[in-house]
């Protein structure tokens, strides 16, 4: 682990507001594993219902234990949805006052540079493989840069896979331009980051592994509650 501090002058004034959104491979990334969870790994959910004519069946608008299968896939569905236009419509801006993140279904998250305590960029965080990696771009320039207000606590996570490399690099000379205290590490562990800032990894950060599993889990139980209550 290396760490280093850099703070710079002021920054211009004049200087444009930069705003930036996902490029495009990250966009198709998103869409086609949305089509994974909502229609490869509920093919079956799909066929039965579907081979079945089931939205005839009198059973479906009274048994809820046959309707669940349904109901189930129709949560995946949202949920797929949702995450899709999180991913689709987020913008960040990127200015010598502050920053700004905004989008559909997400709560807008904006704040000036002198409301920031400090930002850590990390190179490198050795997670091993997550399903993150899935949208990841090539080039990374920082594998997280992290604003954390005055009490430490986490308020924007600035992700290459999301935005790019530049929208880091954007994000981290404005920051030393305020006169921001931002701290380069060229590795770090989870365990590691999380003792230096508690609040800087979400859960899913801390546990991805955890996520994958219980995605598995899922989807082997709905296939297979599906097969017993309605069969093929």
């Amino acid at each position: 682990m290396v760490g280093s501090r850099e703070v710079q002058p002021p920054a211009d004034a004049n200087a444009p507001t930069r705003t930036f959104s996902p490029p495009g491979r990250v966009i198709l990334g998103t869409l086609l594993i949305a089509l994974v969870f909502v229609v490869v790994l509920e093919f079956l959910v799909i066929i039965s219902f579907v081979g079945q004519k089931l939205w005839r069946d009198p059973e479906l608008a009274r048994d809820p234990l046959f309707t669940l299968p349904l109901l189930l896939w129709v949560v995946v569905a949202v949920i797929a949805a949702v995450t899709v236009l999180r991913v689709l419509t987020a913008w960040l801006q990127v200015n010598e006052k502050g920053f700004r993140l905004q989008g559909l279904c997400r709560t807008t998250i904006e704040a000036q540079w002198r409301d920031v305590g400090r930002v850590i960029a990390v190179r490198d965080i050795d997670r091993g493989a997550t399903p993150a990696e899935m949208l990841d771009t090539a080039n990374t320039s920082y594998d997280g840069v992290y604003l954390l207000d005055k009490r430490d606590q986490r308020m924007l996570a600035v992700s290459s896979r999301l935005f790019g490399p530049r929208a880091q690099e954007a994000v981290l000379r404005r920051a030393s331009e305020a006169g921001t205290p931002v701290d380069h590490y060229d590795a770090l562990t989870p365990r590691e980051l999380r003792d230096q800032v508690p609040q800087a990894l979400t859960f899913i950060d801390r546990h991805p592994n955890l996520l994958l599993l219980g995605l598995i889990a899922f989807y082997v139980f709905h296939n297979v509650f599906t097969f017993v209550v309605w069969g093929l």
